[in-house]
């Protein structure tokens, strides 16, 4: 039995705790690492955690976090929605849901591209329209890239709870004179806790080290942690390793931290379904 677990362990070690030591190693080294002379020291960490590069930080997190809370928010209705329908129509339903999944996400960000560029159909639909605002090479253009290339992860992550809930429960606080918003609040917002959770997770994580959405919308206009990050290693100009890694850290401590605070914010002992207490509320 002490065996089981070894393949487990040498998994981990090679390919999560070593690429983790690597990355502290190169971080602290204070030159390119090509060229390296000089001793060891928290250089790269400074210049990563001083303006422009802690603007950069900042924004990548405000813009994953409101691309992350506009996904869930686009996804819940559409999820609640097809947990109600018959059963052959949900599969119908989650079948097309599913399909982008089965999709390059290259491909999938690559077609949006052609959609919002300035003679894509859609910006030619938006000039009808009279909004003159471009798509790409914006900010605007990124964050709708970044909503549209994350959504079909949610779905399933919501969809697993929201098929668990008890249409007793809602059936009962209908008949107390609870409205939709009072059944939303008390009652189906309570329960899909976990599922909500575990997709701003599933979302916000990749999201924050983006660099093809940037790169490719943003047109080398749009920074991110993700594309400075990618710069650092492969630029054909100078690479910088050691500050590379350093970026890599100071993401990888981001996404970390807000990992941490959203398991936190789970009630503890959540069984995904509130007692009648909850209906018992409305009233």
């Amino acid at each position: 039995m002490k065996w089981t677990g070894l393949p487990a362990k040498i998994w981990m070690s090679l390919f999560v705790l070593f690429p983790f030591v690597w990355l502290l190693f190169l971080s602290v080294q204070k030159n390119s690492y090509i060229n390296q002379s000089g001793p060891y020291g928290f250089s790269q960490f400074k210049r990563a955690l001083n303006p422009p590069f802690s603007g950069i930080i900042v924004n990548s997190l405000v813009y994953s976090f409101a691309a992350s809370v506009c996904v869930i928010g686009i996804a819940i209705p559409i999820v609640r929605y097809i947990s109600q329908l018959p059963p052959r129509k949900r599969t119908l339903w989650i079948l097309l849901c599913a399909i982008p999944l089965g999709l390059n996400f290259v491909v999938r960000i690559y077609a949006w591209f052609v959609l919002i560029r300035p003679e894509g159909l859609l910006t030619l639909i938006l000039e009808y329209l009279g909004i003159n605002s471009p798509l790409a090479s914006t900010r605007a253009g990124v964050f709708m890239s970044m909503v549209y290339g994350y959504l079909p992860f949610a779905f399933l992550p919501l969809y697993t709870v929201f098929e668990r809930l008890d249409p007793s429960q809602t059936e009962a606080a209908s008949d107390l004179g609870a409205g939709t918003l009072q059944r939303w609040r008390y009652i189906i917002l309570p329960a899909v806790v976990p599922g909500v959770v575990a997709s701003f997770i599933f979302i916000f994580v990749p999201m924050l080290g983006e660099y093809l959405i940037p790169k490719m919308i943003g047109g080398g206009l749009v920074s991110s942690l993700g594309t400075q990050i990618e710069s650092q290693f492969l630029g054909s100009t100078k690479p910088n390793w050691p500050f590379g890694a350093a970026l890599s850290l100071c993401l990888l401590v981001c996404a970390s931290a807000v990992l941490f605070i959203a398991v936190k914010l789970l009630p503890k002992g959540h069984s995904g379904q509130k007692s009648t207490w909850s209906i018992l509320q409305i009233q």
